[in-house]
């Protein structure tokens, strides 16, 4: 028994040292079998059929791509499975799926509150995140509000709605109510309106 747990011992020694041999003399390969893991692909499928294709570990900062993937608490699955977003039209899912993959290369820095700025640009520093949502119509802003809430996306949740917070600030009543596209609200409605929430309408 003593000679065999000695054998037992010497050749787990030399499984030991063949490993340790070929991580040091192929390091590539090593890296790539990481790198094969962490490129693993999943598609996100929006209302219109149109599909779009990221990796697994940019998509997961979705919440509900997690729980579409049943991730365990260490966030391991065995295979990514694709997502239909049902909810979210294809031009805005393209946008959300741009965002997702930045962010994987290039975390949004927290947005400080109370903000710093009375400006987008004066609260957000990185010159990505300022221009991904230049020049965008008021409906896709706020397509990107509600498809960031829906896929629970908390930072770009934080970035629209600061970019719809800025564009408000400064704004009369009227022209909060036209950016917002609420319905006029007829005399007996305003009155109401002002007698419940006369914060709101105090100059």
């Amino acid at each position: 028994t003593p000679i065999f747990f000695r054998q037992l011992r010497i050749q787990s020694y030399f499984c030991c040292a063949d490993t340790i041999i070929i991580a040091l003399a192929f390091p590539s390969i090593i890296a790539t079998m990481n790198a094969d893991e962490c490129m693993e692909t999943i598609k996100l499928t929006s209302r219109g059929g149109d599909s779009f294709e990221l990796p697994y570990a940019a998509a997961r900062l979705a919440h509900v791509v997690r729980d579409a993937n049943d991730e365990n608490d260490d966030g391991d699955i065995d295979s990514p499975e694709d997502v239909e977003i049902l909810k979210v039209n294809s031009p805005c899912l393209e946008k959300v799926v741009e965002f997702l993959k930045h962010y994987h290369e290039e975390a949004l820095t927290e947005i400080k509150t109370p903000l710093e700025d009375n400006t987008f640009e004066g609260n957000v520093k990185q010159e990505w995140y300022q221009n991904f949502l230049k020049g965008i119509d008021q409906p896709m802003l706020f397509d990107l509000v509600t498809a960031a809430n829906f896929m629970a996306i908390q930072p770009l949740l934080d970035l629209t709605c600061l970019k719809v917070s800025c564009q408000l600030m400064g704004k009369s009543a009227e022209e909060i109510r036209q950016i917002l596209n609420i319905p006029k609200l007829t005399p007996e409605e305003e009155e109401t309106a002002r007698r419940d929430h006369r914060w709101i309408f105090d100059d």
